[in-house]
């Protein structure tokens, strides 16, 4: 099943919402489970997301009984999903003939931070995992839960079941985790906008975390973080699907890490642009404005500042965050704003958004040898008449913040001209 690698390892399976979505989905994961178990993989643990569609309908429930919610209900409520997935699939694994021993996050050992709906994983216990697998029952463990030191529940943020994997499969010594969704792997653009799009077979963790930051929602950026962190292997596969060599594996060395420049296009439509002005001598300045904003939880992404001319000239600070988190960056801003009119030491600082945004990229780790990157991804985007907003650079990607309504049309001619083209 996972070539050379011994049915003695320690491996960590994921199986996403999709993937445990309805009844007769959880039985074929639990059949595949079974499967794996009796032709000798003793030592694997699985983690469960909550079936699709409910955790969007237990936050509705919270936003509805109250808008304004304490974080700490809030994860009380939206982690029950996961209860039930566990205690289903355990069951399930049973009527396989397969005894399984589901945990939620406090009875594994799952330790957070105290950042309700966003906590990061500080430690995870391994001794039920090692009692479980020691009385041949197979751990069924509640992804996206964890929690504090004093027993309150926390949820990891949307995705964060990834995260559990990929922390459970360090914590474990897995030789890899395998996270199972409903498509074949990572593709170099999302094969929905672009038919023509190839699975990647191989990827280096450099190049995965870029693609899943920039918009790519196949894996969690900060799944790929901890596993290149602690060198874990990630394996991308279709729950759906039986052919084993349909995969995505994301690992430190790969064979084709400088045969192609780029190596996929992403499209990010949660994406949305603010403008402050007045930022000029005696105003609030740039470093307490990011200050403020990243201590409101709110991650800032393409940032563009024009320098006044003259110290009496204001400034203007151009940025992008997510659409959810505009209006959060907007107050911040107006509270700051009026802390500076207080004072009467700076100019009238004010902020100006715009959404209908999109952010379209060409991420490869051999662009670092590959002269030209840009001209071409340029070119093909002026050619198509997509006007450019805002451009950001690394050493691996090249991001353009365009009309969201040209986003499909931008990954199109972007993949054309690196892959359909050469």
């Amino acid at each position: 099943m996972y070539g050379d690698i011994p049915n003695t390892s320690v491996v960590v399976q994921k199986y996403g919402g999709t993937s445990v979505g309805s009844p007769e989905r959880i039985r074929n994961v639990a059949a595949r489970v079974a499967r794996q178990y009796r032709a000798g993989w003793r030592r694997m643990a699985v983690v469960v997301s909550a079936m699709s569609g409910e955790t969007n309908r237990l936050v509705a429930l919270v936003r509805d009984v109250n808008p304004q919610a304490s974080a700490k209900n809030y994860d009380m409520a939206v982690a029950a999903g996961e209860q039930v997935a566990v205690a289903l699939l355990a069951a399930a694994l049973e009527g396989e003939g397969v005894a399984a021993e589901p945990f939620l996050a406090w009875q594994l050992g799952i330790v957070t931070d105290e950042a309700h709906a966003r906590a990061r994983i500080r430690s995870i216990r391994r001794d039920k995992v090692e009692a479980a697998w020691a009385q041949g029952r197979i751990p069924i463990v509640a992804g996206f839960q964890g929690m504090t030191e004093d027993m309150e529940i926390t949820t990891l943020g949307r995705g964060g079941s990834d995260t559990s994997a990929v922390a459970l499969g360090v914590a474990l010594d897995a030789a890899f985790c395998e996270i199972n969704t409903d498509v074949d792997g990572v593709y170099t653009c999302d094969p929905r906008i672009v038919p023509a799009a190839r699975l990647l077979e191989e990827m280096d963790y450099e190049v995965a975390l870029e693609m899943a930051s920039l918009g790519s929602k196949v894996l969690h950026p900060r799944c790929v973080e901890l596993g290149a962190k602690y060198k874990l292997p990630i394996v991308v596969r279709n729950t759906f699907t039986t052919d084993d060599h349909q995969r995505t594996r994301v690992m430190t060395q790969t064979t084709e890490i400088e045969s192609l420049a780029v190596s996929g296009v992403t499209l990010d439509k949660d994406v949305a642009r603010v403008t402050v002005s007045g930022l000029g001598s005696g105003s609030v300045g740039i470093s307490e404005l990011f200050s403020v904003i990243a201590q409101r939880g709110i991650n800032v992404d393409i940032i563009v500042h024009d320098k006044p001319g003259m110290k009496s000239e204001p400034g203007r600070l151009g940025f992008t965050v997510a659409k959810g988190d505009l209006s959060a960056t907007v107050e911040t801003i107006g509270q700051l704003a009026k802390k500076s009119a207080g004072s009467g030491t700076g100019a009238s600082v004010r902020a100006d958004t715009e959404s209908g945004l999109a952010k379209v990229s060409v991420v490869g780790v051999g662009m670092r040898s590959y002269a030209g990157v840009a001209g071409k991804t340029f070119a093909a985007l002026s050619d198509a008449g997509i006007q450019i907003h805002m451009i950001s650079t690394s050493e691996i990607k090249i991001s353009c913040v365009i009309a969201e309504t040209d986003g499909a049309k931008a990954c199109q001619v972007l993949h054309k001209a690196f892959f359909e083209n050469q």
